[in-house]
């Protein structure tokens, strides 16, 4: 669960980088249409479904420093004092409006795509489809050769649709590891007329056994609506 949901918020946060190739120039473009910044200057509504409790949350970059994020629902009841206050607590340490000079985009996004991979699947009036090999670290070496890897971008932008991992059948990344579904898949589109690129979905599923004791079901669904424009 911590290599999808590291994996999924590096590929949310960042653009994606090239990779060389024929079409480096054209996913160049169409990443680059991806607002890094798009925290400081759009509030928007997330809701987020996580082990079968849904919450509803409101983001306002124009609130003060503490006071962006506002609780507004849980399970459709209002929030209990204490859920507001684990709340607030995780999204203090994932403060979307955070800088860490301690980030590096293009390293990040390095590790997402292998260069050279990316291949043309399906070419419409509308969109390109690409299939790619995701890069491996020595955390995930042997986990990606069991998942197929693809990107979306549409042409009237052009801008990434989404990105999607998925397993192709249960395998194992190492011993005593069985997974037997893996799915990441992050999806984009302008927030308004005009406006930016932004996440609107991420998507994580992950069923898992560690020798044989040690069961994982993992189903996690964020989704960013609303978006609003209060920058200056």
């Amino acid at each position: 669960m911590k290599f999808a949901i590291r994996l999924a918020m590096a590929a949310l946060l960042l653009p994606m980088h090239t990779a060389a190739g024929d079409y480096s120039a054209l996913l160049d473009e169409a990443t680059s249409a991806l607002d890094n910044d798009y925290e400081s200057d759009w509030a928007f509504t997330e809701t987020s479904v996580e082990s079968e409790v849904t919450t509803v949350a409101r983001y306002n970059p124009a609130l003060p420093d503490g006071a962006r994020w506002i609780l507004l629902m849980v399970d459709g009841r209002n929030p209990t004092t204490e859920e507001v206050t684990e709340f607030l607590a995780d999204k203090a340490e994932h403060d979307p409006g955070h800088d860490d000079d301690d980030d590096d985009p293009e390293n990040d996004v390095e590790e997402l795509v292998e260069p050279g991979s990316l291949s043309l699947i399906e070419e419409t009036d509308d969109y390109w489809l690409f299939s790619f090999v995701p890069t491996e670290d020595e955390d995930d070496e042997g986990f990606f050769e069991h998942v197929d890897a693809t990107l979306k971008i549409i042409k009237d932008g052009p801008y990434v649709e989404f990105i999607n991992l998925q397993s192709n059948q249960p395998f194992r990344p190492q011993m005593g590891v069985k997974i037997k579904d893996f799915l990441t898949r992050l999806t984009f589109s302008p927030a308004a007329a005009d406006g930016p690129i932004v996440p609107v979905s991420i998507n994580i599923r992950i069923k898992a056994r560690a020798f044989l004791v040690i069961g994982i079901d993992e189903t996690v669904s964020i989704s960013f609506s609303d978006y609003e424009y209060v920058g200056d």
